[in-house]
């Protein structure tokens, strides 16, 4: 797939509101509104805002959850100065289409879920290509997803999260330039999009970089000291069959085990990166790291000042002195948001996996080892269901879209292995010792075509 590189504009033009690449929105009306001066909640001066107005928020904390409109920017004063937290309800921040939020820290977002558009996060982007910037991102159940929501995620601390530091589905972000550590699951997920990930910094993850399904970019990072895998490819074959890594440039190390599924590639370096302070989260290179300038030779990967790429978050030719940096300082505002979105993909149903017998032993083995906790349509209420410890629900099974972000090769492993298996809660028992593969097989069938309530399409039905 053909890449479109951000496009930069005069500072002079941001400040003026100016938008680049919203097609429909007005630009001569653009107007400034002020939070709190003229606006006492940030929801207020949204709701009164149009698509190429600017929100200013003052320094101070906001205990509110917002949802942004089309084609506005919400600028904080910093995320040192400026917080948003969510009051440990639901999403912290909705986004909107071509939207933009930058220089703000996102934070205490409800503790609900762990897959797919049935968890509580930071920022939720849901069919709404954005932009996140300058922000950080700490303390919430998930920091970011990005769900049929190509969007620019730059410069941004993702910290410090129950589950995902960032997680993509179906949708071709750029990720570049954020420093991405000490988040519960997966440092970045990505399933079913082709996405880059360029320039970041990725530590102390259970996982740094994990992709199944896609086409992606991984180039430039440094991957280190994540507690299981550095970048973890497609564990199953059929996904691999339909996976592409494009790796260059990176700089992994010191990770359990670095690679799973896939191996270095041209430019990859496995050397201690020298960090200024790693305990502290300070991921400057020291003088004599070998990231210095030791990324992708191209001319269009130099640092600011011309020079070759520095691998990791402040490297590449949107690196800053600091991240996240102050809106007043650098505006993310201008980058180009693309609004074309991915379509689910449809691979078909697996025969084997169904027919008649097969949906009777489904539906036996269903009510037998999944209704007592799932409870009989699959919600989560099962009679044991508030005995498997706080804050540990079973998933809704009759959730389409949980249902259309794992192949049935991951509900095998997860049902056949327990949920310990691919990071998950080791609530989640291992079935193996109880049914036969085949006997797993027919009963995923039967909750996808009966639980669902969605017709059965193997991988991705919907």
């Amino acid at each position: 797939m053909k890449r479109t590189d951000f496009q930069w504009v005069s500072a002079l033009l941001v400040a003026f509101g100016f938008l680049i690449g919203m097609s429909g929105i007005s630009l001569a009306a653009s107007k400034t509104l002020k939070v709190p001066s003229e606006y006492k909640t940030i929801q207020a001066a949204i709701d009164a805002a149009s698509g190429g107005d600017t929100i200013q928020v003052a320094a101070g904390k906001y205990k509110e959850n917002i949802t942004l409109k089309e084609g506005v920017i919400l600028q904080g004063a910093g995320a040192d100065n400026t917080t948003i937290d969510g009051n440990g309800k639901g999403n912290v921040v909705e986004g909107a289409k071509a939207s933009v939020i930058e220089g703000f820290t996102i934070t205490n977002s409800g503790k609900r879920g762990t897959i797919g558009d049935v968890m509580d996060v930071g920022i939720s982007a849901k069919h709404a290509p954005m932009t996140i910037a300058n922000c950080r991102i700490i303390g919430n159940n998930t920091g970011v997803r990005a769900y049929f929501s190509p969007s620019n995620i730059v410069n941004n601390i993702v910290a410090d999260n129950k589950v995902y530091g960032l997680y993509i589905l179906y949708s071709d972000s750029s990720v570049k330039n954020n420093i991405i550590y000490n988040n519960g699951s997966y440092g970045v997920y990505n399933s079913y999009s082709n996405p880059e990930a360029i320039n970041n910094t990725i530590f102390k993850n259970f996982d740094g970089i994990y992709s199944e399904v896609s086409r992606v970019v991984v180039k430039n990072n440094i991957v280190v000291k994540n507690k299981t895998v550095g970048i973890h490819w497609a564990e199953f074959q059929d996904a691999q069959d339909r996976a592409e890594p494009i790796l260059s440039y990176n700089l992994v190390w010191g990770n359990k085990t670095d690679y799973v599924n896939v191996s270095p590639s041209k430019g990859d370096v496995s050397k201690d990166p020298l960090l200024v302070d790693l305990a502290k989260g300070d991921v400057l290179l020291k003088k004599n790291s070998p990231a210095i300038n030791a990324g992708n030779e191209d001319a269009a990967d130099n640092d600011p000042d011309a020079t070759r790429n520095d691998m990791g978050a402040y490297g590449g030719p949107l690196a800053q002195k600091k991240i996240p940096s102050s809106p007043k300082e650098t505006s993310y505002a201008s980058l180009k948001i693309k609004t074309e979105t991915l379509a689910e993909p449809d691979y078909g149903s697996q025969s084997a996996w169904s027919g008649a017998e097969g949906k009777k032993s489904g539906k036996s083995n269903f009510n037998g080892w999944c209704v007592p906790c799932h409870g009989g349509l699959g919600k989560g209420d099962g009679l044991l269901a508030e005995t498997l410890g706080e804050g540990i629900r079973p998933r809704d099974l009759s959730n389409a879209e949980l249902l259309s972000s794992r192949s049935d090769d991951f509900l095998l492993k997860v049902i056949k292995e327990g949920g310990a298996s691919v990071g998950f809660s080791e609530a989640m028992m291992s079935f193996g010792t109880n049914l036969t593969e085949e006997e797993i097989k027919n009963m995923i069938a039967y909750i996808r075509s009966e639980i669902c309530k969605c017709q059965y399409k193997g991988e991705a039905g919907k």
